[in-house]
C-alpha cells in the first residue's frame, strides 16, 4: 500500500519533468554512531524493500555491514512532496549481485569497473583513461562481474509521506508496520 503510493508520487515527478525522481538520500550510521548520507539511485521499487546498489569497499556498505539500519529520504520538488523510509537494510546474495549485474547497461557495468570508492586518485582524467583501457579490453566480450558490485534492499517498517503545504500546513501521514500490516495516521507536522 505504501510502497505503491512511493511509485505513484515517483511516475508523477517524472510526468512533471523531473529527471531525478529515482534518487534518494541514504543515511546510514557506523557501529559507533558516525552518521553519513550520500545519494543514491532506487533500483527497483517493491512490496518487498527498495533496492539500491554499491561497492563493498564504501563507506555505506561498512556501515551497513556493521549496523544493518539506514534510512532513505525521497524529495520531489516539483509536487513539493518528502518521503522518508525507515528500516533494515539486507544485503543481496551473489546469485541476486550477478543477476542486477547482467540487467546493467555495458556503459554502467564498465563505469562500475572503473570506480574505486574512496580510493584517491590523481586526476577525473585517470578514471577516464581506465574507462577506455576497459572499453577496448570489453569489446565484443561480456564483462564479468566486478568483485566489489553488491546490493541492498530497505525493508521499511515506517514511512513518512509529506506534502508540503505553501500558505497552509504541511500533511504527513505516517505509515507504521505492525504484525506484517501497514497501518497509517494523519500526524502533526
Amino acid at each position: 500500500m505504501p510502497i505503491e503510493k512511493i511509485a505513484n508520487w515517483i511516475k508523477e515527478e517524472k510526468e512533471l519533468g523531473s529527471q531525478e525522481a529515482g534518487s534518494v538520500v541514504l543515511a546510514t550510521a557506523s557501529s559507533c554512531g558516525e552518521v553519513h548520507s550520500r545519494i543514491v539511485a532506487i533500483r527497483e521499487l517493491t512490496e518487498s524493500g527498495v533496492l539500491f546498489f554499491t561497492q563493498k569497499r564504501s563507506r555505506k556498505a561498512k556501515d551497513l555491514n556493521e549496523n544493518p539500519s539506514a534510512s532513505m529520504t525521497l524529495w520531489l520538488p516539483l509536487q513539493q512532496r518528502e518521503v522518508v523510509l525507515d528500516g533494515a537494510v539486507k544485503a543481496l546474495d551473489q546469485r541476486e549481485n550477478e543477476f542486477y549485474w547482467e540487467a546493467l547497461p555495458r556503459e554502467r557495468q564498465l563505469r562500475f569497473l572503473t570506480y574505486k570508492s574512496g580510493e584517491p586518485i590523481d586526476t577525473l582524467n585517470t578514471l577516464q583513461c581506465d574507462y577506455e583501457e576497459l572499453e577496448r579490453k570489453f569489446q565484443n566480450k561480456k564483462i564479468p562481474i566486478n568483485e566489489c558490485y553488491c546490493g541492498y534492499r530497505l525493508i521499511p517498517n515506517r514511512i513518512y509521506f509529506y506534502t508540503l503545504g505553501q500558505n497552509t500546513f504541511s500533511q504527513v501521514i505516517e505509515y507504521k508496520l505492525f504484525a506484517g500490516r501497514w497501518e497509517s495516521k494523519l500526524v502533526s507536522p
